[in-house]
């Protein structure tokens, strides 16, 4: 079974830098997608509930057994639970369950998590290790392992704010907000369609802009860029983007947002594809406690 590690590494994702008029209202963009949601807390443990949706019906491996699964052309609907603890400020540990809501069982339900420094200011840097591998499963099947740590991430990335000059020509109200951030990624182990087997080494370079609007509405897009052009899989995006709504930056407050993590690709490429059906719709609360 492959492993897809869906790399969501765009101004949601990754640490940033940001230029605004009021810091305290533009949104805060990390380094992972889950150390975002609670960028507004400061307790050391903070929680999430999302509803995740996409919009189009997909081909999924659906196990139904310890040895046995199926594949099934599915409205793949699922449910996130988030917990993330910050014991100091920037440095944190984040686990997120996600389980469906169809085809419900045991064997479904899997998990992603991530760890490290992360900070939104411009001029810093952070480093992550993130695992959003398919296969990380409280109850994996015959043969698999729960998780595959060797299959994870390691982000390294830079934070910046855009200079004075471009951003009086760039920003529509004085309070939006403008970020930016570059970055390099390694695995140590990913898996090959091609070969059908796991590789060594994959590395890939990162760049990742993001416009705040009114305090509240965003877009976000990242670029990403490989060295080795045969390590990237089919599932491997030369971009990602994201556009939504946040109402507010403490717990309790909601988040709408269309987001595309797909292996989109560029329009002068031959397989170019921007996928827009195989994004997904997020509805997010931050619990109140």
């Amino acid at each position: 079974m492959n492993n897809k590690k869906y790399m969501m590494l765009f101004v949601f994702i990754f640490p940033t830098c940001v230029f605004s008029a009021d810091e305290e209202d533009s949104v805060p963009v990390f380094t992972t997608p889950w150390s975002r949601l609670f960028s507004g807390s400061e307790a050391k443990l903070s929680t999430a509930i999302t509803y995740n949706a996409p919009l189009s019906h997909q081909d999924k491996d659906v196990p139904i057994s310890y040895t046995e699964s199926e594949t099934k052309n599915i409205y793949n609907q699922r449910v996130f639970v988030s917990f993330q603890y910050s014991p100091l400020s920037s440095f944190f540990a984040n686990l997120t369950v996600r389980a469906p809501l169809q085809d419900i069982n045991r064997y479904r339900t899997d998990f992603v998590y991530s760890f490290g420094y992360d900070d939104w200011r411009p001029g810093t840097f952070s480093l992550v290790y993130s695992n959003y591998g398919d296969s990380n499963k409280f109850f994996p099947q015959e043969g698999n392992r729960r998780t595959k740590i060797e299959q994870g991430m390691i982000t390294a990335a830079y934070k910046f704010s855009l200079p004075d000059s471009w951003n009086k020509n760039i920003l529509i109200y004085p309070s939006d907000s403008l970020t930016c951030q570059i970055g390099y990624l390694y695995g140590p182990r990913y898996y090959s369609l091609q070969e059908n087997r796991t590789r060594k080494g994959k590395s890939v370079l990162l760049g990742s802009c993001g416009y705040t609007l009114k305090h509240h509405y965003f877009f976000r897009v990242s670029t990403f860029f490989y060295p080795d052009r045969s390590q990237q899989q089919p599932w491997d995006a030369d971009y990602t983007y994201s556009i939504g709504y946040v109402s507010g930056y403490e717990p309790g407050d909601l988040s709408i947002s269309y987001s595309n993590y797909s292996g989109t690709r560029y329009f002068w490429r031959g397989d170019r594809n921007a996928n827009f059906r195989e994004g997904s719709i997020s509805v997010t609360w931050t619990l109140p406690f």
